[in-house]
């Protein structure tokens, strides 16, 4: 949101990412970490924002990141916008418009 206008629809997701450790003749994955992946698409009038968008939350900003969306708040590209949480049904529906799996 920006201000009273809807100008995207962002998905999060969590998705487990594993790094690759131990050298190079014995290489695992291993050091499993949730981390939120995130996409935005522009659903108002053409902003100073792309049509599409997407990015992963690293660790490192994880927690500055969560009290931000707890907060009504998502930052993108130096500006801020608010969020409206979507319902269960509502959530449902925009996957579908958008084309987004369903898990």
């Amino acid at each position: 949101m920006d201000g009273d206008e809807q100008i995207g629809v962002l998905v999060i997701r969590v998705v487990t990412w594993r790094w690759r450790e131990g050298p190079f003749w014995r290489r695992q994955w291993g050091n499993p970490r949730e981390l939120p992946e995130w996409a935005l698409s522009l659903a108002g009038p053409p902003q100073r924002l792309p049509d599409s968008d997407d990015g992963i939350i690293s660790a490192k900003e994880l927690d500055e990141e969560l009290a931000d969306w707890a907060a009504g708040i998502f930052r993108l590209r130096g500006q801020q916008f608010d969020l409206a949480w979507l319902g269960e049904e509502e959530a449902d529906a925009a996957h579908r418009e958008h084309g987004w799996t369903i898990d």
